[in-house]
């Protein structure tokens, strides 16, 4: 009885325990369908060069993904493109090297909810004109790259209503266009918005009715600014309207030089405006200097004129009053002034002499006594009628 109700008991325990482990099965193949499943949708793994080199997918749900570049990439593909941006935000720095580009794919393609950086890198080899080099449908930025020696059916074109490209420093050289497709360096439609600031575009040929740069569809608007230099391409060498569609704003001022992109209107007008400075303080200085020395010499003159005038002036002056006392001295009597005090401080000025006129004669004697000061005898008489002339002081006297 006892080993029938342990065998018993076992059996009813080993039944329980199969069920227990069959629930626990259950709830592990449950969390385990719910687990992301690692595929080509996530961020790849970089290979050799710093890039992944094999077909890939990217997504990004929060991060920011940066690619740095170690060497040249090669790619090989079989699908449309090479590396894809579905979601989230990536970062390519070319840190100067070159993607060889399969020739039947796109080197990069950019969805609507994705977006790309390119620095610094050049990208060649694409042999397919159906396609593009990169074709965006999600923001774009690149800066200083280099888009040379491709077939395709443009090397880069943005388009989306909604999708925002700011290109700088680009060099699109030596590729050639499908000529039913679209232009055949940049193409801007589909109402995308973008900025192309410093690029030289030379050597390239074909393209949708032989558009090198363009624009299709009313809503799309590309703006130009920096330098551009369009040169030595086959077809227009200017930025075309298809069907005067959408909005140009060209606004670069002039052509790009060196390989800094230095703007050549930039640095005319400055050394222009150096020169012109530089000429205009010249000039100043040189006005200054002749001014002052003109300023000095006339004032030197005028001091030395004034000096000349005034020592004349004084001398003249001198003399004249000089000759002026000898001859009130000459003419007249001076006559002693009041005493004064020895305290001379206290003495008021001595006024100038004057001369007084003297007549030429007397009307009488009372008349002569007065202005001379002198008296006068006559042997018959004063009233005899007898006149009188003083000569050098000598009182001689002289009948009518």
């Amino acid at each position: 009885m006892t080993v029938h109700r342990l065998t018993s008991k076992c059996a009813g325990g080993g039944g329980a325990m199969r069920r227990k482990t069959a629930l626990l099965l259950g709830l592990l193949l449950t969390f385990a369908l719910t687990l992301p499943v690692q595929s080509q949708s996530s961020t790849p793994t970089a290979g050799p060069c710093g890039l992944p080199t094999s077909r890939t997918t990217w997504t990004s749900s929060t991060t920011q993904t940066t690619w740095n570049m170690t060497s040249n990439c090669t790619f090989s593909t079989s699908s449309n493109y090479f590396l894809r941006i579905n979601s989230g935000s990536f970062i390519v720095d070319g840190n100067g090297y070159t993607i060889y580009s399969d020739p039947d794919a796109r080197a990069f393609q950019i969805n609507s909810g994705g977006s790309l950086e390119l620095r610094n890198v050049t990208i060649r080899g694409l042999n397919d004109s159906s396609k593009e080099v990169i074709r965006a449908y999600g923001n774009l930025t690149a800066r200083d790259v280099t888009i040379t020696s491709n077939t395709a059916r443009s090397a880069v074109e943005i388009a989306g209503a909604s999708v925002q490209a700011t290109l700088t420093n680009m060099r699109f050289t030596n590729n050639n266009g499908d000529t039913g497709g679209a232009a055949t360096a940049l193409s801007v439609s589909a109402g995308a918005t973008v900025t192309l600031n410093n690029a030289i575009i030379t050597g390239n040929s074909g393209g949708g009715n032989n558009y090198v740069v363009a624009i299709y569809a009313t809503a799309s608007t590309l703006t130009v600014t920096g330098c551009l230099t369009m040169s030595g391409n086959t077809g227009s060498n200017s930025i075309a309207r298809h069907s005067n569609q959408g909005t140009l704003n060209n606004n670069n001022i002039g052509a790009c030089v060196g390989g800094g992109f230095t703007t050549a209107g930039t640095a005319t007008a400055i050394a222009a405006g150096t020169a012109t400075a530089a000429a205009a303080e010249t000039a100043t200085a040189e006005a200054e200097g002749t001014a002052t020395a003109a300023v000095a010499e006339t004032a030197t003159a005028e001091a030395e004129g004034t000096a000349t005038a005034e020592a004349a002036g004084t001398a003249t002056s001198v003399a004249a009053e000089t000759a002026t006392v000898l001859a009130m001295t000459a003419t007249t009597t001076p006559t002693p002034g009041p005493r004064t005090s020895k305290k001379k401080a206290k003495d008021p000025p001595r006024p100038t002499p004057t001369a007084t006129p003297r007549p030429a004669y007397a009307a009488s004697y009372t008349a002569l006594q007065t202005e001379t000061g002198m008296t006068f005898e006559a042997a018959y008489g004063l009233d005899s009628g007898v006149h009188f002339r003083q000569l050098d002081g000598g009182g001689i006297g002289v009948q009518s």
